[in-house]
């Protein structure tokens, strides 16, 4: 204050005092949008966590139910089989035309629960994975779309956080579904591969029209109407974090395929 007042430099003591308030505000608006966001990630990632974890209590019921159910299944075919041979040799007509009625209804009925969609589920241990593949394939079921879906090796742990292979998994399937909604005769491949060095995931669904790959990345892209197009971002934006994923796109034969294969060496860049 001193010097201030010998030189009578008051202009620069109040710009001074203005330009600091100005930096100071603007470095607490930066740490608390940045405080911000880091609090929301973490949230969605939480809530993530428990919406999974809680879907993989889920998962291990229906396990234990499906297999359950396949059990039945196979002895209520076998009793069947014997009250119809009984009716047989007892020539028994009422009793044959009750049971090939009752075989009609219960056929029809294990035939929409859909077991066999599950068959290759009991391969995957990792119970995220799991868990998304029993709700893809079930949307995909109530979508009336044709799918196939393979997993013949073991798959538990994986190299990259599990949260976003999840997402990944997720936007891809959601894409493939959203493409052959409209389709009259859509179809949807989803393949898992495990082996001692990498895991490959492929997911394909049938196109109706070319689609360009190297717009495919482009912030935005879609090919389906009313569509914001931002699942490839993501995926996108996941790819850039880790040196052991390969993200590939294909098309080839009315077919679009994505797939993502990880190696187990490698992590974040």
């Amino acid at each position: 204050m001193y010097f201030i007042q010998k030189f009578k430099a008051y202009l620069d003591l109040t710009t001074g005092i203005l330009i600091f308030l100005i930096v100071q505000g603007i470095a607490i608006a930066f740490i608390f949008i940045h405080e911000n966001v880091r609090q929301k990630e973490a949230y969605e990632k939480k809530l993530m966590a428990e919406q999974l974890d809680n879907l993989s209590d889920y998962t291990k019921q229906l396990d234990s139910d499906q297999k359950e159910m396949h059990k039945f299944r196979h002895d209520y075919k076998n009793i069947l089989n014997s009250l119809n041979e009984i009716a047989i040799t007892n020539n028994n007509n009422d009793l044959k035309s009750s049971l090939n009625e009752l075989e009609g209804y219960s056929t029809k009925y294990f035939s929409n629960i859909s077991m066999d969609d599950f068959k290759d589920l009991e391969y995957i241990s990792n119970p995220y994975i799991k868990s998304l593949m029993i709700s893809k394939l079930k949307t995909i079921k109530s979508n009336n779309i044709d799918c196939y879906f393979e997993c013949k090796s073991d798959i538990d742990n994986v190299s990259i956080n599990i949260f976003d292979l999840i997402r990944l998994m997720g936007a891809s399937i959601d894409n493939a579904i959203e493409a052959v909604k409209e389709q009259p005769n859509g179809k949807i491949q989803i393949i898992l591969i495990n082996t001692d060095g990498q895991l490959e995931i492929s997911i394909k669904n049938t196109i109706v029209k070319h689609i360009s790959v190297s717009k495919i990345e482009q912030y935005g892209f879609s090919s389906k109407k009313n569509h914001d197009g931002l699942g490839m971002i993501n995926i996108q934006d996941i790819k850039k974090k880790y040196k052991n994923l390969l993200v590939s796109y294909n098309t080839r034969n009315n077919w679009f395929s994505m797939q993502f294969t990880i190696t187990k060496s490698g992590g974040k860049k």
